[in-house]
């Protein structure tokens, strides 16, 4: 009796030291700002992400039948592109995993097609057309992936959603996979099963970010030229809530995580929701900035009636958008 009292407590001691080593991040109160609306002078849905290109905003996914919305922030011309389809050029699903405006450079990448292409781009006079100059097939065997990201190093990232003990997969430059990567922040999950946790990345330089949107869940790795990953920190912005019987699943008053992530090279930003499915909504309202080794700088929360279901970076200046309206405000004058 007495050995197996002292193997229950060797184990207690063990997941006790195991979840320390997972910061938690109690926010603090928010900074309550007032965003400007923009003109209702778009019309898209939701789109599934933002990104800042030169003068313009590039929205992937912003109606049907359109794979990008490319939207000057100075003169409010629109400009379509692409089509939903199977074709060389089409996508059913298209999300932008690199862009380099002084490069003319746009990747993306279809997570239904597997596929990835890199166009260059030739802007004049409002008139943008994309040339495309390579095209990669994704092959990832018998690992189910979700999403993909490209790091200023060459490599690629995608999260791992079933069929690998890990839970990303690194590809080389020719979207071949090299390792796979990062170990259940959750000990109870189910093994191969990452669904519970996916989310958005995000990276500058060697620095690799990804944040869960389920969950409170954000991760740092860093990943050398010579294709070497270190994990540097992670953290919980929420305790997460679930049941494992009969299965895993998570629990109603379980508190949403990040619906976006975005870097400029001192501060990293992440739209957060910290709501329950008991709410009316779990729609995010709040911005929280952290430098890039996790360190708090501020939680911002905008007033009622705005959210912020994807945002970007545009100098000082945050651009997101709704259900229904895109807001800009300046964050930097918050800090």
């Amino acid at each position: 009796m007495r050995k197996i009292y002292i193997f229950l407590l060797l184990l207690l001691i063990t997941a006790c030291k195991n979840q320390s080593d997972t910061k938690v991040i109690s926010l603090p109160h928010p900074k309550v700002v007032t965003p400007e609306v923009l003109p209702d002078e778009l019309i898209m849905q939701p789109p599934l992400e933002i990104k800042s290109y030169g003068d313009y905003l590039l929205f992937t996914q912003p109606m049907m039948g359109k794979s990008l919305l490319f939207y000057n922030r100075k003169t409010a011309h629109q400009f379509y592109w692409g089509e939903i389809g199977s074709g060389p050029d089409d996508f059913m699903s298209a999300s932008c995993i690199y862009h380099n405006y002084n490069d003319s450079v746009i990747e993306i990448y279809d997570t239904n097609l597997r596929k990835m292409v890199s166009f260059k781009t030739h802007i004049e006079n409002d008139s943008i057309s994309l040339v495309s100059k390579e095209r990669f097939q994704v092959n990832t065997d018998s690992i189910s992936t979700l999403g993909l990201h490209k790091m200023n190093n060459g490599y690629y990232v995608s999260q791992a959603l079933f069929g690998h003990e890990n839970m990303f997969v690194l590809f080389d430059k020719d979207l071949k996979i090299l390792k796979t990567f990062g170990e259940r922040p959750i000990r109870e999950m189910p093994d191969e099963n990452y669904s519970y946790l996916y989310g958005w990345f995000a990276s500058i330089g060697n620095k690799l970010y990804f944040a869960s949107q389920p969950t409170g869940y954000l991760v740092c790795y860093e990943i050398t030229d010579k294709g070497n990953v270190k994990k540097e920190w992670d953290a919980f912005f929420t305790t997460p809530k679930y049941e494992t019987r009969p299965a895993f699943n998570w629990a109603r008053d379980n508190q949403q995580g990040f619906y976006d992530i975005q870097l400029n090279d001192k501060y990293l930003f992440l739209s957060f929701s910290g709501k329950t499915f008991e709410t009316n909504d779990v729609y995010p309202e709040s911005i929280v900035i952290l430098n890039h080794n996790g360190e708090l700088q501020k939680h911002i929360k905008l007033d009622e009636n705005h959210i912020l279901l994807k945002f970007t970076l545009v100098g000082d200046s945050i651009y997101a958008v709704g259900l229904d309206q895109m807001i800009k405000f300046n964050w930097k004058k918050e800090l």
